[in-house]
């Protein structure tokens, strides 16, 4: 691109000036996003992780009930593990935290109890810290439910 300027003030000979653009660190910038936005969708991917909803739902789904429904409730006081409608197992704390080592091995007595049973619905109070859940959900995998949901705590939305 060139352009004809005016030298001394408009008087006299014009010159031409040349212009280039420089778009080098137009296209690193570019680079380095592009690089930045594949590397970051990579872990989202990682973090995730896979529940189902148990609850009422839609059309057909909420028609399709639960025979025997396996239920964990995680609040500060420990778990309590529902089996069914009326079977509840308390696990209390380990001295200051969550006993998830019994947590498991009650959930593994419930699978070998049924062992069709391949589903389990965690139920944390609101105060409950996302790692708890996380800890919990990872419980329910190890004991082989592979089909772990949340649902709600709430009198309302639990069997207790």
């Amino acid at each position: 691109m060139s352009e004809s300027l005016p030298e001394n003030g408009g008087r006299g000979r014009s010159r031409s000036v040349v212009a280039d653009l420089n778009l080098v660190p137009y296209i690193d910038l570019l680079t380095c996003m592009i690089s930045f936005l594949l590397i970051t969708a990579v872990w989202t991917q990682l973090s995730m992780l896979k529940t189902r909803q148990h609850g009422p739902g839609t059309g057909e789904e909420a028609a399709v009930s639960d025979p025997f429904p396996i239920l964990v409730v995680v609040n500060h006081s420990g778990f309590v593990v529902v089996e069914g409608r009326e079977d509840h197992k308390v696990v209390p704390l380990n001295g200051s935290s969550l006993d998830f080592p019994r947590l498991t091995q009650e959930l593994e007595a419930v699978k070998r109890a049924h062992p069709d049973t391949t589903d389990v619905q965690v139920a944390p109070e609101d105060d409950v810290a996302f790692e708890t859940m996380v800890k919990t959900m990872d419980a329910a995998l190890t004991a082989g439910f592979p089909d772990v949901s949340l649902t709600d705590a709430s009198p309302a939305g639990t069997a207790i």
